[in-house]
């Protein structure tokens, strides 16, 4: 096993491999037994995406984007049978969930060009894995404010079907990857919080990164939100109902965290103006980006890392690749933990 397969995030992912834990966990989160047949289906995915992970860290760039989609698909659907409260997997939908986007055409002509024209790729969000994922994860996001431990949680409303995503859209909602995307056409869409508080009879306020903010206000303050200047550090502010209404896209660093144990806290270009989607359903679109890539544009995957002109992004869907195969499993258990510990403060 590799050293990237040797941390804190496995060995708790290890619960989700355990019959008795599986139905603790599933009890204190549904208030229900759970069946062994019903338990074994969520162990045997678990074992899946450990196994695919294994493997695609031990395996060449030419597939390892493939692999390491395979155990996140995994590893999502097994915690998505945990937090589910009835039926188990006769009851999912088939498919990924995710639909590439006219990528043949996109792709098409000679291979200089159409590598430049990877960030443009698309995808629509359909019925299937990915969605059963987002609505049994209830979209759910863990808030780190100040700490290590999670500050605070809230739920984005479930997204619509139908909703479509460019590659260089997601990748600049990604605050890990900002060294990545420096001296490429990629934006970062993205601003560091210095301090945040948000209540109902005050509404929410946060000072944030004055350069990387200015690049995106005009998207908050369309929302209704009121942008401050004072300095390196704006203020941004709106109403309760406002932000009850037009909740901020909200993503933190887990590669580069401050302290190396503090996930950083950014505010984000919304994706699209109504729809929001937790750091966990984005990093799992990012690794079907690449999965589905490597799969099926062979030749492209692997033109980009073989020094081919054309290849700019290639340090870019590098790091990517990295974040997603070290950030999904890390993300999923904090998920698993937070809901636990929401259920036993509830009881």
């Amino acid at each position: 096993m590799t050293e990237s397969m040797h941390t804190n995030t496995w060995q708790h992912l290890l619960g989700l491999e355990s019959i008795d834990v599986v139905c603790d966990w599933h009890r204190r989160i549904n208030d229900r037994q759970l069946s062994v047949k019903r338990a074994s289906e969520i162990t045997s995915s678990a074992k899946q995406a450990r196994e695919y992970f294994r493997n695609a860290a031990n395996s060449d760039n030419t597939v390892r984007p493939l692999l390491t989609f395979y155990g996140i698909a995994s590893l999502a659907r097994s915690a998505l049978l945990l937090l589910k409260r009835g039926s188990g997997e006769e009851s999912l939908a088939r498919g990924h969930g995710l639909e590439a986007l006219c990528w043949s055409n996109t792709l098409s002509g000679d291979l200089q060009g159409a590598l430049k024209t990877i960030g443009r790729l698309k995808v629509r969000t359909s019925k299937g894995l990915f969605s059963d994922f987002v609505r049994e994860t209830n979209n759910h996001v863990c808030m780190h404010v100040r700490s290590a431990a999670v500050d605070w949680r809230f739920a984005y409303e479930q997204p619509p079907l139908g909703e479509e995503l460019a590659l260089e859209t997601l990748i600049s909602t990604v605050p890990d990857l900002s060294m990545a995307i420096s001296g490429t056409a990629l934006s970062a869409g993205y601003a560091a919080i210095n301090q945040m508080s948000y209540s109902e009879e005050d509404g929410f306020l946060a000072s944030v990164n004055a350069k990387q903010f200015e690049a995106f206000r005009g998207s908050y303050i369309d929302l209704g939100y009121e942008v401050i200047e004072n300095g390196d550090l704006w203020q941004v502010k709106c109403t309760s109902e406002i932000f009850q209404t037009s909740i901020p896209q909200f993503m933190h660093t887990y590669v580069h965290k401050m302290f190396h144990s503090i996930p950083a806290l950014y505010i984000v270009n919304p994706v699209h103006k109504s729809t929001r989607f937790s750091q966990l359903a984005i990093t799992y679109m990012l690794s079907y980006f690449l999965g589905m890539l490597t799969r099926y544009f062979p030749t492209h995957w692997i033109a980009l890392h073989s020094s081919r002109r054309g290849d700019y992004l290639w340090p870019t869907l590098h790091a990517t690749q990295k974040y997603v195969e070290l950030v999904f499993p890390e993300l999923t258990i904090e998920l698993i933990h937070d809901i636990l510990s929401q259920r036993e403060a509830e009881a």
